[in-house]
């Protein structure tokens, strides 16, 4: 079947097949116009009834979508889609319909897989007994190249290689030729499905998903890509979802690759569409999808959505903000927390040395997300709330995680620059070859017991790049091979500083904080009320202040962003009195009224001021000092940790200028 001989009416741009499949399918780069004629022309050549081998290219790995098409046709009857985007969905539905991959019984004899070509140039082959067409010319690496093979005899069909795996497609899936050209018809007669709000509370109910992505995952996931935003101002609208929710949304559902996309939407429609116009119908799909999602994720802890707003305001951290709230309200879940990664080095060519592997990308991913959420879940979130509850959890898994003998961390050397093993092995005394890797390294390597080091090869301009540098937490400890490390590890931020503030004092108070239950259930520890009594008592007796006001004070002196929103859910304020205790400040001369960008308040303490860029937040000069921000040409530069806020209201009043 050609391009030509698809029907045009409503007219549509194949060439917008990328951005309307974004998030369904994998190297979106390679599916371009024409891909429409290629899906026909590849079932054509598999029956048999076409004359020709099929061109490559037309769409990479599109394979996947055989039996999981339904994820498509529940995105084209989302009512966001815009128009030039649901034509292309909506063809794609009408052309897969014509094909032998929409046929059950023909995905019954059907099976795809990897395949080593004996021949380049010869990706096809076919008889009597059936055919196998290679999809396209991309290799994936060692596991081959792709293929679907349609069995029509008793025996094989001849392959133009060797199998190296395959694996059948689903048969017993949503999708018919008819349940297709029916929901298609549908959604051209009577428009997109109605939104149903109260649906996607139930499917996130169900799930533990957050609002906003339970919104999303309804709505057939929207995609960002290729320019076009998944979901315009009226679609936000229509959810009710602002636009930081929706990015949060979005964020969470990144973690789902592809496959696991397609599918968890493969069999989530009706069997008759037109249920999904009818009332209830929505709602009958969400507790599909919530079945769905939970025979494939598991159910997820229930997070307030009021947890799930303050997750939201700190974007700085690497994960969706759902995903930090359910990793610490849940740890025991975790497999990369509860257990040991594999972080043996293997050979890289991306990074020109060699790397942790997988298992050790996605444990110093946990590790990063864990000390840069720890403070603000401390600080900002209330008490006998699940997330923070879980944060002593978190450390001990954690710090189970570290003491292990052969668990390998980068240590962010780029002072090393350029310097080859030679070079550094008189500053690694008695280091030997390192010995353990995976596989064979393409560079030469020295171990020293606590240090691994690997050398980098050149980039594009012929300099050396910087080693890598890694080092076995397990084994740090105070001697002269720490010594050596910490005088070539890019201190700030590096995963050298996270293992020693996850084992020190520090964190030690910040979780004997959260075990002793000082506060009552529902204070926040950034009400100094609540947290340190006896320094608002102070503030009082010598500044004649209430206690409300001595309490914002020390707020103002002390948070590093002690914004109006902030203040007020933290101390249960009402705007009337938040505006009285403000002006008992200001009467007092304690602060300044002015309006700064990206402060949030309205008040200040006298002095100069730090301006910063998101993700950072502006702040006194002289607060800037108290909490050790970094600056850089005047900006606020790092987040600073608050550490115990008990210790931090007393250090503030002590140090405050007089």
């Amino acid at each position: 079947m050609s391009d030509a001989s698809i029907p045009r009416t409503p007219p549509y741009d194949d060439a917008l097949i990328a951005p309307a499949l974004s998030g369904f399918v994998e190297g979106s780069g390679y599916w371009r116009a024409g891909t429409l004629a290629g899906f026909a022309d590849a079932g054509d050549y598999l029956t048999g009834r076409g004359e020709g081998v099929p061109a490559q290219y037309k769409g990479w790995g599109w394979s996947r979508l055989i039996g999981r098409i339904g994820a498509v046709a529940l995105r084209a009857s989302a009512f966001h889609v815009r128009p030039e985007l649901r034509e292309v969905l909506l063809r794609t539905l009408e052309v897969w319909a014509e094909t032998p991959f929409a046929d059950p019984d023909v995905r019954r004899r059907m099976r795809t897989g990897t395949i080593e070509l004996a021949e380049d140039g010869v990706y096809a082959a076919r008889d009597s007994a059936g055919a196998l067409l290679v999809l396209h010319g991309l290799a994936t690496g060692e596991q081959g190249k792709h293929f679907v093979e349609l069995r029509t005899g008793q025996v094989d069909p001849p392959a133009p290689g060797r199998i190296l795996a395959t694996e059948p497609v689903p048969s017993a899936s949503w999708e018919t030729p008819a349940r297709l050209r029916r929901l298609a018809g549908l959604v051209r007669e009577n428009g997109p499905a109605p939104w149903d709000r109260a649906a996607a509370t139930d499917l996130a109910r169900a799930t533990g998903l957050s609002q906003a992505a339970a919104a999303l995952l309804l709505a057939g996931i929207p995609d960002v890509s290729y320019g076009y935003r998944g979901l315009d101002t009226e679609a936000r609208k229509v959810m009710g979802l602002k636009q930081s929710e929706a990015d949060a949304g979005e964020r969470e559902l990144m973690a789902l690759r592809v496959p696991a996309r397609l599918d968890l939407l493969a069999a989530v429609l009706p069997d008759d569409p037109e249920q999904l116009w009818q009332p209830g119908g929505q709602t009958a799909l969400a507790e599909r999808i919530a079945e769905a999602w939970c025979a494939q994720q598991g159910v997820r802890p229930a997070i307030p959505e009021a947890t799930l707003a303050v997750a939201a305001e700190h974007d700085s951290v690497r994960m969706a903000p759902a995903a930090v709230c359910t990793l610490f309200a849940d740890p025991a879940s975790d497999p990369v927390l509860t257990r040991d990664p594999d972080t043996r080095l293997r050979a890289s060519s991306v990074i020109g040395h060699g790397w942790e592997g997988e298992e050790g990308f996605r444990f110093k991913e946990r590790l990063a997300v864990a000390c840069a959420a720890i403070d603000w879940i401390y600080a900002e979130l209330p008490a006998g709330d699940p997330v923070r509850e879980g944060v002593p959890q978190v450390v001990a898994l954690l710090r189970e995680r570290l003491a292990h003998p052969r668990l390998l961390l980068d240590a962010d050397g780029n002072s090393l620059r350029g310097r080859t093993v030679a070079e550094l092995l008189p500053v690694f005394p008695g280091a030997a070859a390192y010995l353990d890797a995976v596989e064979p390294l393409d560079h030469p390597t020295l171990d020293d017991g606590l240090v691994v080091v690997a050398e980098a090869g050149f980039d594009r301009r012929g300099e050396r790049g910087a080693p890598g540098i890694y080092f076995r937490p397990g084994k740090y400890g105070a001697d002269e091979r720490a010594q050596r490390l910490e005088a070539v590890v890019d201190a700030e931020g590096s995963n050298l500083a996270r293992v020693r503030w996850l084992r020190g004092p520090e964190c030690a108070r910040v979780v004997e904080r959260i075990t002793s239950q000082t506060l009552p259930p529902g204070g926040y520890e950034t009400d100094p009320r609540l947290s340190a009594p006896e320094v608002v008592d102070e503030v009082a007796a010598e500044t004649g202040l209430g206690t409300d006001a001595a309490a914002l004070y020390l707020q103002v002196l002390a948070l590093p962003a002690p914004t109006d929103r902030r203040v007020r859910r933290w101390n249960r304020w009402t705007p009337a009195h938040h505006k009285a205790v403000t002006a008992e400040l200001v009467e007092a001369s304690l602060v300044v009224v002015d309006r700064r960008p990206r402060a949030g308040r309205g008040v200040f303490l006298p002095g100069e001021w730090a301006a910063a860029d998101k993700p950072f937040h502006p702040m006194e000069t002289w607060k800037a000092d108290l909490l050790g921000a970094r600056r850089i040409a005047g900006k606020i530069r790092s987040v600073p940790f608050a550490g115990p806020l008990p210790e931090l209201f007393a250090r503030a009043w002590q140090s405050r200028s007089r």
